[in-house]
């Protein structure tokens, strides 16, 4: 079981993103007299970690996808999020990618009751802590 919150989500949900972050990230340029600086930092927590979970076999009620649309209103709320293997993460929504929930309706209707069903479901969430741990290497590689 996968909940938000306490809202349980479908099990189907799966964690499509977690292979493609990496705690650690360097970005290189060049100085003015031509050392390339490289700067590396490494994160010690999973700080800004994506966590998009979706499925096209996921269906979720109307009345359990307007509660987590909800829950969207909060731009920096924190929430519990616990995973099928029971992991658990403290995340909130990404609102750098909008939108942060993508739902289809089973059936094109245009007033779909609580008990109708979307699917092909996407949340998408980031892990919430700022530990970040930075250092700075030169390397005597010049331009030419």
């Amino acid at each position: 079981m996968i909940t938000l919150d306490g809202l349980e989500l479908p099990s189907e949900l799966v964690w499509i993103d977690q292979y493609g972050w990496t705690k650690v990230i360097a970005s290189s340029r060049f100085t003015l007299g031509g050392v390339m600086q490289t700067e590396i930092s490494e994160y010690q927590e999973n700080s800004g970690r994506p966590i998009t979970l979706a499925s096209e076999n996921a269906w979720i009620t109307k009345e359990t996808l307007d509660a987590l649309y909800l829950m969207t209103s909060s731009a920096d709320a924190e929430r519990i999020l616990v995973l099928n293997d029971g992991r658990q993460f403290l995340v909130q929504f990404k609102f750098s990618e909008i939108p942060v929930i993508e739902a289809e309706q089973i059936q094109n209707l245009s007033q779909p009751a609580n008990s109708d069903y979307f699917w092909n479901l996407k949340i998408k969430l980031e892990i919430t802590s700022t530990s970040v741990i930075s250092s700075m290497l030169t390397t005597s590689t010049t331009t030419t």
